[in-house]
């Protein structure tokens, strides 16, 4: 079991950083308030207001799609959007992003 450890461990730490996280899409605020709707948005109809932006899928099914949008004083807001397994928008989340300077 150790002589497989160590290849199996190879194999994940080579496959983790192959694909590069899409940049989330920038739409204003309103846009996203009025477009994606919890309990009856679904995929389709978001994407098609929207388009395509950084998304993360589950085993299980669920969907996290991932906006930025501007927000007060020149910093960016981020606009999390959970689907579920059947593909209509369960939760969604704002906040704006806080960057530490430097």
């Amino acid at each position: 079991m150790k002589r497989l450890a160590f290849p199996v461990l190879a194999l994940l730490a080579a496959c983790s950083g192959t694909r590069a996280l899409q940049v989330s899409k920038n739409v204003p605020y309103t846009t996203l308030e009025q477009t994606v709707q919890p309990g009856s948005s679904t995929r389709e109809q978001v994407r098609a207001a929207l388009g395509d932006s950084t998304s993360i899928r589950f085993d299980s099914g669920n969907e996290v799609w991932m906006y930025s949008y501007p927000a007060a004083a020149g910093t960016q807001g981020e606009y999390v959007i959970l689907f579920g397994g059947d593909g209509v928008v369960r939760k969604v989340r704002s906040g704006e992003v806080y960057r530490v300077k430097k």
